[in-house]
């Protein structure tokens, strides 16, 4: 998708990524969800900064893919997910107020979804190895069968974004090398569909696309370890000063 040598990498991608997602986060504990001014009985500045918010998770998924696609190695790749998302369960429960068990249990870190999508991710690819060439009807079934096994576990596991956000990742995956209005007609009808599904706001996220399609294909700097702790740091601050203020 990308034009290597201009526009923007995948580190100056993370960096939008976190801005949207900290003014999320900084909406989401500050911001009352009903005070005036409104519009339909809520708060106009509470969902400004959630819409603002919404176009975090569409860059960081189509980064999963392209990290999927980049990674030297996967399997570290999976296991550094894995470990941010554990760590930061706990910070991510209190901050939505759910710490209490099994309440805490009723909603999963976004990590939890990126750890599963890397993972729906590598069986297609094994799948498209052994089949694509060989059998379609092979390939078509089993790719049909891991992508429904997907979304039931993101649903039933209750991972943030659930179903929704599998698909999400299955767009970018399928849809990688595609025309840019290919993709973005696909990202729409995924935002109306999440409408469809109660994700009120995806469709703000939309604005995404714009710095998704100034991608030019290289990592630029490396700082994983920083994005990671990231995640739970951010979450961790905003729930002390709300504390303290």
């Amino acid at each position: 998708m990308g034009t290597k040598g201009k526009g923007l990498s995948a580190f100056q991608l993370k960096i939008i990524a976190c801005i949207s997602m900290l003014i999320d986060h900084i909406t989401y504990v500050f911001i009352p969800e009903e005070s005036e001014p409104s519009w339909m009985g809520v708060s106009i500045p509470y969902l400004v900064g959630r819409c603002i918010g919404r176009t975090a998770f569409i860059i960081l998924a189509f980064l999963l893919v392209e990290g999927f696609f980049y990674s030297k190695n996967r399997k570290k790749y999976l296991l550094r997910l894995g470990i941010a998302a554990f760590i930061a369960e706990p910070v991510f429960d209190y901050m939505c107020g759910i710490w209490s068990f099994p309440a805490c249990l009723g909603h999963q870190n976004v990590l939890f979804l990126f750890a599963l999508g890397l993972i729906l991710l590598s069986l297609l690819e094994t799948v498209r190895e052994c089949y694509y060439i060989k059998s379609r009807l092979k390939y078509n079934a089993f790719s049909v069968f891991f992508c429904v096994l997907g979304f039931l576990i993101a649903h039933f596991l209750n991972f943030d974004y659930g179903e929704v956000g599998i698909g999400l990742i299955l767009i970018f995956y399928f849809m990688r090398g595609a025309r840019k209005g290919y993709v973005a007609l696909m990202v729409f009808i995924w935002s109306l569909i999440s409408l469809g599904l109660s994700h009120m706001l995806e469709w703000a996220g939309l604005i995404a696309l714009i710095p998704i399609f100034m991608y030019k294909g290289e990592k630029g700097k490396d700082a994983r370890w920083a994005f990671y702790a990231f995640y739970p740091l951010h979450m961790l601050v905003l729930i002390l000063l709300y504390k303290l203020i």
